[in-house]
C-alpha cells in the first residue's frame, strides 16, 4: 500500500522543519498542490505473516502431525510380529473352539514373515509410482483388511489369510515410513522423528501382548484395526512429500507443501532453494563448479552403491547380532537366565517387552543430541560385550553347579544387550533409510534394503534352533557376539554422520566420498571471512 501527503498539510505540520530543514516559516509562495510526498510502508517480514496465519501450530507440530501417520502404521507393524505370541497358546489351548496342530501353528507363525521382504519391494515400487503419501493410505486400507480378517477368523484358512494379508502390509510400510519422515522432518528433528518408527514397533509388540493377556485373539485383532483408522485419518490430512513433488516436476505443489511443513523462516527457504537447484541440476554445475554427471543409469553411481552397501552392512549386523532370537524365544532364555521352571510366561514377555520399549524411548532421545556414528559405535561395542559375557556366564552357570548361584549375571548380561541393542544398532538402520539414498533411487534403495532385512531375519531365526542344539545356547550367543564385532568393524569404516544434515548434503557426502567431504567442510571453515563462498 502507498500512503499519498499533500505538501499542504505537510507544511502546516509540527514536522516541518524535519521535513524541510527550515526552521522559520515556510515561503509565502506554497508548492503547487500536485507535489506530494510518497512514502513506502515497511516491509513486511513473512515470518510474521507465517506466524500469524498458523500462529496455533508450530511447523514443528505440522511435522509431528506429518510423522504421526507413518508412525502409527509401524506400531500396527509391532503388533504383526507379536501377534503369533498371543494368538498361538489361545488355539493350543484346551478350550479353543478351533483346533491345530503342530504343523499349522508353524504355519501360522511363518506366515507372516513370509510375505514381508515382497511388501518391501511393493512398497518401494508404490512411493515412486503413487507418492509417499498415497502409498500410505494404501497399506492403512491393506492392514485395516488383514485385522479385520482375523477378527472375524473361523477356519484355519482364514487365519492364515490375515496373516498373510498383514505381513505383507508389514513389508509394506517398512519403505515408505522412513522416506515420508525423512522428507518431510527439519534435519534438527529427522533423528528423533525417524526413532519413533522403532519406538512404534517396539510399542506395537508389547500392546499386541497385553491385548492377548487380557482379550481373546479374535478381540485383539479387532482392537489392532482401530489403530489403522487414525494412521488413515492422520495421513489424511498430511501433505504429500515435497521432495517428490519437485522429482514429479509439480514445483508449485512442492512449496506449497513444503511451506505447511517447515515455514518461511530463512533456513527453510534456503533449503528448499538448494532442493530446487539440485532437481534441477543447477545450471549444469556443482559447488565446484564441475558438470553434474547427468549420463548414465543413477543405479550405478557411488551416491546409490555406497548407502547400499552400508545399509546392506548395518542390516546384517543388527539381524545377526540376534535382536529377534531374543525376541522369539525370550521366556526360554529368562528361564535358563533366572533357572526357575516356575517363571510366569506372560511376565517374562511383558518384561522383556517393556524394557525393549524403555530402550527405544531412550533412543529417540539420543538420535536427537548424539551423532550417528557415535551412537552406532557405543551400540556396537556394548552388544559385542553382552553377548560374549553373557556367553561365557551362561557356560559357567550350566556346566559348573557352583556358578548357579550367580544367574543374576546371566540376567544382567541379558538385559545389557537388549538395552545396547535397541539404542543403536536396531533403530539406526531404520533411520538411515529414509535419509542417505538420492532422491531418484530412493524407492529402490530402500525397497532393497528393507527387504534384505526380512531375509536376514527369516535366515536367523530358521538356523537358531539348529544353532541351540548344535553349539549350545552359550556357544550360540558367542557366534553373535563376534559377528556384532565385525559388523561394528565395518560400520566403523562405512558409516557417515547424518545428523542435522540436509537430504541434500548427504547426498553430496556420498557421491564425494567422507573424506574429501571433510576435506571440503574443513576448507570452508578455514575460508577468510572477506572472501565471498558459494554455498
Amino acid at each position: 500500500m502507498v500512503h499519498v501527503y499533500p505538501f499542504r498539510a505537510c507544511w502546516k505540520s509540527p514536522n516541518w522543519a524535519k521535513l524541510t530543514g527550515h526552521t522559520g516559516e515556510p515561503a509565502s509562495h506554497p508548492a503547487p498542490p500536485s507535489t506530494m510526498i510518497i512514502k513506502k510502508p515497511p516491509a513486511v517480514d513473512d515470518a510474521f505473516v507465517e506466524s500469524n496465519v498458523v500462529k496455533r501450530f508450530s511447523p514443528l507440530a505440522r511435522q509431528i502431525l506429518a510423522a504421526s501417520g507413518p508412525i502409527i502404521s509401524s506400531a500396527a507393524a509391532g503388533m504383526t510380529n507379536g501377534f503369533s505370541a498371543i494368538l498361538l497358546p489361545q488355539l493350543q489351548h484346551a478350550d479353543s473352539k478351533l483346533s491345530i496342530t503342530e504343523d499349522q501353528a508353524s504355519w501360522i507363525a511363518s506366515m507372516a514373515p513370509l510375505p514381508m521382504a515382497i511388501g518391501c519391494l511393493l512398497g518401494g515400487w508404490l512411493m515412486e509410482r503413487c507418492g509417499r503419501k498415497s502409498a500410505h493410505l494404501l497399506l492403512n486400507v491393506s492392514f485395516a483388511v488383514g485385522w479385520c480378517v482375523l477378527s472375524t477368523a473361523g477356519s484355519y484358512g482364514q487365519i492364515l489369510a490375515g496373516r498373510f494379508i498383514t505381513g505383507l502390509s508389514c513389508g509394506l510400510v517398512g519403505p515408505p515410513a522412513s522416506v515420508y519422515i525423512a522428507e518431510t522432518s527439519d534435519p534438527r528433528y529427522r533423528g528423533i522423528l525417524l526413532a519413533g518408527v522403532t519406538f512404534a514397533v517396539s510399542s506395537g509388540i508389547l500392546l499386541a501382548h497385553l491385548f492377548g493377556t487380557f482379550f481373546t485373539w479374535q478381540t485383539a485383532a479387532l482392537l489392532c484395526s482401530l489403530f489403522m483408522i487414525a494412521a488413515y485419518l492422520l495421513m489424511l490430512v498430511s501433505p504429500e512429500s515435497p521432495v517428490w513433488l519437485l522429482a514429479q516436476g509439480d514445483r508449485p505443489g512442492a512449496e506449497a507443501s513444503f511451506r505447511w511443513l517447515r515455514g518461511y523462516d530463512p533456513a527453510s527457504r534456503q533449503e528448499f532453494g538448494a532442493m530446487v537447484a539440485r532437481t534441477e541440476g543447477n545450471g549444469g554445475k556443482d559447488k565446484e563448479d564441475r558438470p553434474i554427471e547427468t549420463g548414465g543409469s543413477p543405479y550405478g553411481k557411488r551416491e546409490f552403491l555406497m548407502p547400499l552397501a552400508t545399509l546392506l552392512v548395518f542390516f546384517a549386523t543388527m539381524q545377526f547380532s540376534g535382536v529377534n532370537i531374543v525376541a522369539f524365544y525370550s521366556i526360554a532364555l529368562m528361564k535358563t537366565t533366572i533357572g526357575s521352571d516356575s517363571l510366569n510366561e506372560y511376565l517374562a514377555m511383558l518384561i522383556v517387552d517393556l524394557v525393549r520399549v524403555l530402550t527405544s524411548l531412550v533412543a529417540c532421545v539420543l538420535l536427537r543430541s548424539v551423532g550417528r556414528r557415535p551412537l552406532a559405535m557405543a551400540s556396537g561395542i556394548g552388544t559385542t560385550v553382552s553377548l560374549i559375557g553373557l556367553s561365557i556366564f551362561l557356560y559357567f552357570q550350566t556346566s559348573i553347579p557352583l556358578y548357579r548361584n550367580y544367574s543374576w549375571l546371566s540376567l544382567v548380561f541379558l538385559i545389557g544387550y537388549i538395552v545396547f541393542v535397541g539404542i543403536g544398532l536396531f533403530p539406526l538402520p531404520w533411520c538411515m533409510t529414509g535419509e542417505i539414498f538420492p532422491v531418484a533411487t530412493r524407492g529402490l534403495g530402500s525397497g532393497l534394503t528393507s527387504s534384505f532385512n526380512f531375509v536376514c531375519f527369516f535366515a536367523v531365526v530358521k538356523t537358531g534352533p539348529t544353532l541351540f542344539a548344535t553349539v549350545g545356547i552359550n556357544g550360540t550367543f558367542l557366534v553373535y557376539g563376534v559377528i556384532s564385532l565385525l559388523g561394528t568393524l565395518l560400520l566403523y569404516v562405512l558409516l557417515p554422520e547424518t545428523r542435522n544434515r540436509t537430504l541434500q548434503e548427504i547426498e553430496e557426502q556420498f557421491r564425494r566420498g567422507r573424506r574429501k567431504q571433510k576435506d571440503a567442510e574443513v576448507a570452508t571453515a578455514t575460508t577468510p571471512a572477506g572472501i565471498a563462498t558459494i554455498s
